[in-house]
């Protein structure tokens, strides 16, 4: 009997120990790993310009403090989480990248201080699973990216190759000169072919995507603001998605390049590789654009793809960028920011997200992050999504402006309903509603008060119509927002 109470008590310490440990590392969670490729993240069946998850048709909209989020554990992660949630968040964006000070590496480090590239930092792969397992019972969509560049770009503070595991002074598997900067390693291995840099990345990534493909909310990107070939960008595209069929996952792949433009030709043109276009730096001062260029631009895009014989794809923005007045040029306001969010849902783009604020210093100011603006925003948009329908709507030109009126932006679901942006300022718009309707209701959404008005119903009128001119007239909309803020306004068709 006591020997029966002896072993029953280390039994339930074990579980105790397991359960501790997991409640950090993450598990092999059967609901998790029974999520299967037709409940994961995908395109959404219907309109594939946007994405669906769990079967269902999704808009991803968020915002979050740091790009490679999995880099932080317990509460700082969860908090961060919970409170994007509780907003009406959905998205967040995570770089596999420990540029930062505190930073876990890959690598397992020795007594002596150096680095053994052929041994895991568990830690490492711990971090990556808690973060994973916390974004999936939250269903937070996760756009994870392989490799950032910035990781070893330089010795000063935005760059630690002086430190990296990867600089052969710091571990015991490379000879000097195996690799002297982020070149040699980011497109370079592949180019020049450096077995033992190539050897380590397929490792890597082997272990990435064993761990990785046991959820379904995860897209992936292969670089961060890339400006590698389309040979390093296919090889890794093409690699993780047959890693991941050996895991039973299917997966969605895109690249982010520098010019947004070059990114869509890319996934375009290689749509055996790539599910997807990222055009975040559309999202800036310094290489997109602003006011109506910035939304003609996603027009375009999904013109061009639209033109394409694989038909529509979804196009993403998980960065945002723009905070306070300007301070970064190459980023933008803080008021162009939301706008470009805003611009981004109207431009028929199928996720948007604020880029994280400055962390590493105070003269880098990239986005909002989790601020309360960015809040904000992301619960005005969905009031805005539980009255207008997206996912079956488009992206809308027929409309004009009043006079020395500020840009306007508009989508449309022809005969249903439509919806117009007015970010602010003086706007007077007349709508054509294309079709011959004769009575709409009106509702408007004040942005900043978080606020529906009360529905009216309106009456299009004839367009300079004096009851002669046979070839000519159409019923319009003239609509004008109650005052110079921000306003959405929704009309559906009654008759």
């Amino acid at each position: 009997m006591k020997t029966f109470i002896i072993n029953t008590a280390i039994i339930f310490l074990i579980l105790f120990i397991s359960s501790q440990h997991n409640t950090f590392a993450g598990t092999n969670n059967p609901e998790k790993l029974s999520i299967k490729n037709d409940y994961s993240i995908q395109p959404y069946h219907k309109n594939p310009w946007y994405w669906q998850y769990k079967g269902e048709p999704i808009m991803l909209i968020g915002a979050s403090d740091r790009d490679n989020l999995w880099q932080w554990t317990g509460e700082v992660l969860t908090e961060h989480l919970d409170s994007m949630k509780t907003a009406g968040g959905n998205y967040v964006r995570n770089t596999m990248s420990d540029r930062n000070e505190g930073d876990t590496f890959a690598a397992k480090q020795l007594e002596n201080g150096l680095y053994d590239l052929e041994q895991w930092n568990d830690e490492y792969w711990d971090k990556l699973r808690f973060f994973l397992d916390e974004t999936h019972k939250r269903d937070i969509i996760v756009q994870l990216t392989l490799w950032d560049w910035f990781d070893l770009s330089g010795d000063d503070e935005y760059g630690r190759f002086k430190v990296h595991p990867l600089n052969p002074a710091n571990n015991i598997n490379w000879e000097p000169g195996t690799i002297t900067n982020a070149w040699d390693y980011y497109g370079g291995s592949l180019l020049d072919n450096n077995e033992k840099a190539l050897d380590y990345q397929h490792r890597y990534i082997d272990k990435l995507i064993s761990i990785t493909a046991q959820y379904g909310h995860v897209l992936y990107n292969i670089g961060n603001e890339s400006g590698l070939s389309a040979e390093w960008d296919n090889h890794w595209g093409r690699y993780i998605k047959e890693a991941a069929k050996k895991h039973g996952r299917d997966i969605y792949v895109t690249t982010m390049l520098f010019a947004p433009e070059n990114g869509v030709r890319r996934v375009m043109t290689y749509r055996d590789v790539f599910s997807f276009a990222d055009v975040s730096q559309n999202n800036q001062d310094a290489l997109g654009a602003v006011g109506k260029r910035h939304w003609e631009n996603l027009l375009l895009w999904r013109k061009m793809i639209a033109l394409d014989e694989h038909g529509p794809m979804p196009i993403n923005n998980e960065k945002v960028y723009g905070q306070g007045v300007g301070t970064n040029t190459a980023a933008g306001t803080e008021k162009e920011a939301v706008e470009r969010f805003w611009r981004n849902i109207f431009g028929g783009a199928a996720s948007t997200r604020f880029h994280r604020p400055a962390y590493r210093g105070n003269d880098f100011y990239w986005g909002i992050g989790l601020s309360e603006r960015a809040k904000q925003t992301i619960r005005a948009v969905n009031m805005f999504m539980e009255e207008f329908n997206i996912f079956e709507a488009a992206p809308y030109e027929a409309f004009s402006t009043v006079g020395n009126s500020v840009d306007v932006y508009c989508m449309a679901d022809i005969g249903t309903a439509y919806a117009i942006y007015f970010p602010g300022g003086r706007a007077t718009v007349h709508l054509d509603p294309w079709i011959y309707v004769d009575k709409v209701s009106l509702k408007w959404l004040d942005i900043a008060s978080l606020t529906w008005s009360e529905e009216e119903i309106i009456q299009p009128e004839w367009d300079n119509y004096d009851g002669t001119h046979w070839w000519g007239p159409q019923r319009i909309i003239t609509l004008t927002p109650p005052d110079h803020r921000s306003y959405v306004a929704v009309l559906k068709v009654i008759e």
